[in-house]
């Protein structure tokens, strides 16, 4: 039976049956079962990377590492957890969280807590860099061992706020029979929504990207001053790491900002799933990456992954191999065209 939106929906259920997801559309199915497969098993081994690095390796060398450790446990509750449970979901379809009451919405719950102290890290390392460079005097007021890690709290404690809220009757978390997972309910409060997706989405980003503007703006006016707040500060190169930093934020705002507006934009449930999935799917990628992101543009995390894993090694042989099939392509062109002339 077709919903209102068109979708191949259970008449009883009003969502997919066992495996019907992927009888139904084979292409997105497995696009995406592949895709959160691949995130999950990716994204893990590089967040317990991030963690092991910043409890063992770089621990005294900056306090930004402690957001970045904090964002790093929400990313791996993400991969090692939420993203194998999101494929079952496309799978099985929503009876199978029936045998555990409560578990979907409790998986959700866990989902909105970890995206508000993911997005609440991001904006914290951030404003870290701007009063490192732009206002470095008053740094040491302000981020502290001890103040860095009530700020990890709080965003947690932000989370639990909007989770209580459903208790109000304002919001809900359950199955998604669009994206075919345990989210935040986007129809149950739309009012809610709009302002969720306003206040802890588009504000954060935007606060923050203006962060990272005024911070290369005056990196690029100012050289000289910069270089001056590099020998006396607690990093030696805030330039690199706002770099890192910086990155990550971007990465985070391609992932999600289109699930903020398709949560606002599909006010009437009247979206095909298609873009529910590959959407929600897109968001689902963001915990997967920074450590790659970490490793390419930050030394102290290079030297980290490299002591732990020999991850140099790997990334050495895979361009080599890389290099010398060019090569033998190159060599083939080059024999192919003399032989035909």
């Amino acid at each position: 039976m077709n919903n209102r939106s068109g979708s191949p929906l259970l008449a009883e259920e009003n969502t997919f049956g066992r495996f019907q997801f992927v009888w139904e559309a084979p292409g997105i199915a497995l696009t995406s079962v592949l895709i959160l497969a691949i995130a999950a098993l990716i994204g893990t081994f590089g967040n317990l990377l991030i963690l092991v690095s910043v409890c063992h390796t770089i621990k005294r060398k900056s306090l930004e590492f402690i957001f970045v450790g904090n964002l790093a446990v929400s990313d791996l509750f993400v991969t090692l957890i939420v993203d194998p449970i999101n494929i079952l979901g496309k799978l099985e379809g929503e009876r199978i969280f029936h045998y555990v009451p409560g578990f979907c919405r409790a998986l959700a719950c866990m989902c909105t807590i970890s995206c508000v102290n993911s997005l609440g890290s991001i904006v914290l390392m951030s404003s870290s860099r701007y009063v490192s460079i732009c206002h470095h005097n008053l740094y040491k007021r302000i981020f502290k061992r001890s103040t860095c890690f009530l700020m990890c709290l709080s965003l947690n404690l932000i989370g639990l706020l909007l989770i209580l809220l459903n208790l109000a009757g304002i919001g809900d978390h359950s199955f998604d029979p669009k994206s075919l997972e345990c989210i935040w309910d986007r129809m149950t409060t739309y009012y809610y929504t709009v302002s969720f997706t306003v206040i802890f989405v588009l504000v954060p980003v935007i606060v923050t990207g203006i962060f990272y503007c005024l911070i290369f703006i005056k990196f690029r006016g100012s050289n000289k001053r910069i270089s001056h707040s590099t020998s006396t500060g607690h990093n030696k190169k805030p330039m690199y790491l706002a770099k890192s930093l910086f990155l990550i934020y971007a990465a985070f705002t391609i992932c999600w900002i289109p699930y903020a507006v398709l949560t606002v934009a599909d006010r009437n449930d009247s979206f095909p799933y298609e873009i529910h999935v590959l959407i929600t799917t897109l968001a689902h990628l963001h915990p997967s990456f920074n450590w790659l992101v970490l490793y390419y543009t930050n030394t102290l995390f290079r030297n980290a992954f490299n002591k732990l894993v020999k991850s140099d090694k790997c990334f050495k042989n895979f361009s080599k191999e890389n290099r010398q099939a060019r090569n033998e392509t190159i060599v083939s062109t080059v024999m192919t065209s003399h032989n035909s002339k």
